[in-house]
């Protein structure tokens, strides 16, 4: 069966070129030319993946993405956020707000496909691994599965970056993991953004978790490690 991809650009001609790209290489391509016929598609569609350009009229991309991510429908749905902008802001705040990848125009076909399948097999490999697994610290429990996680059988809710990195931290407990690697694991590999995000998304995870957020340790001039009880 056909990997579906849904692009969403303002732009005829990006959108035209980018259908094209994917196509010749056996996608199932499916366009909208603005964000509120983007989402419908997103929810009546469910792609597989979705490309949205960050600036468009009405809400952009960063925002579309932001309501991707809140709604049950389509909040794991793998994103590349693709923008003629390249500002270090831009790029943290739509990774921080769930975006999986960025791509900056102009770019090559190769290094579109590239970024695409790369995307569509990590989240293959996440989901081949989801359906082996249930990972349990103490009255923390994590289904792979269905990826929800539970702490004393009262449901936590994660954004799908915080729940990668809660199964990194449960799959190697009193390892300390340099902030290098968790980017490059969470996010499937170096991503051109400094090094805060995880920071950022560690601090957010453990509000989240309550008392097992306190056993993500700061390991200061290297990067986290999430300590077993003794």
């Amino acid at each position: 069966m056909k990997k579906k991809i849904l692009v969403i650009d303002d732009e005829e001609e990006i959108l035209s070129l980018v259908s094209d790209i994917l196509e010749k290489e056996g996608f199932l391509v499916i366009t909208a030319t603005n964000t509120e016929d983007g989402f419908k598609k997103a929810i009546s569609s469910q792609p597989d993946l979705i490309i949205t350009d960050v600036t468009m009229p009405k809400i952009g991309g960063i925002e579309l993405c932001r309501i991707l991510r809140s709604d049950e429908r389509t909040k794991f749905i793998p994103v590349i956020m693709l923008t003629v902008l390249s500002s270090e802001t831009d790029k943290i705040i739509g990774l921080e707000i769930g975006a999986d990848d960025y791509i900056t125009k102009p770019f090559s076909n190769k290094e579109l496909i590239a970024r695409v399948k790369a995307l569509l097999r990590r989240f293959q490999i996440l989901n081949e691994k989801s359906s082996q697994k249930v990972l349990q610290n103490g009255a923390l429990i994590v289904d792979l599965n269905s990826r929800v996680v539970t702490i004393n059988k009262k449901q936590i809710y994660l954004t799908p970056k915080e729940f990668d990195l809660l199964v990194l931290f449960l799959q190697k407990p009193n390892v300390v993991l340099t902030r290098e690697f968790i980017l490059e694991t969470v996010f499937g590999y170096r991503v051109p953004v400094p090094t805060r995000t995880v920071d950022t998304h560690i601090k957010n995870l453990r509000k989240k978790i309550g008392l097992f957020g306190k056993r993500i340790k700061t390991v200061f001039g290297y990067g986290f490690k999430f300590v077993n009880e003794k």
